[in-house]
């Protein structure tokens, strides 16, 4: 076999595999949680006795496309197995997700929407911090 042939054969392979993929648009509206987002709806005596709480997490979605009857609110725990939607409320655009049972000390929570479309938003990543035997506050991100 020739080098020019085995040249061929390689650029070949190459272009095969990159094959362009039909770009998605993606969804633009964010998704804000104020500090109180994550609440237990009927504490425990104390959460530092706690491994797992069931939570509701609040929040809105902020930006200038309008929401359609349908858009979804995703809401999954990456250290758990908690996963829950809930579709938005497109009159205020708020959501609320219940019954996610997360462990406090080790959860981290990823939301995103999704249009009836299929397109979606950026994720958000957001965890519980306790503040006390009975107050915990919403955080950013995930450490």
């Amino acid at each position: 076999m020739s080098k020019r042939a085995i040249a061929l054969g390689i650029l070949a392979s190459v272009a095969a595999g990159c094959a362009t993929h039909e770009a998605r648009p993606a969804f633009r509206r964010g998704i804000t949680i104020a500090d109180r987002g994550i609440s237990v709806p009927l504490p425990p005596p104390s959460f530092m006795d706690a491994i797992s709480v069931e939570v509701d997490v609040e929040g809105s979605t902020p930006g200038d496309e309008a929401l359609e009857v349908g858009t979804i609110i995703h809401v999954e725990d990456l250290e758990g197995d908690a996963r829950e939607s809930a579709e938005i409320d497109i009159g205020s655009a708020t959501f609320e997700v219940r019954g996610l049972m997360i462990t406090l000390g080790a959860h981290c929570l990823e939301l995103w929407i999704e249009a009836p479309d299929g397109r979606e938003s950026e994720r958000t990543y957001v965890h519980a911090e306790v503040e006390d035997d009975t107050t915990i506050r919403t955080e950013a991100g995930c450490d």
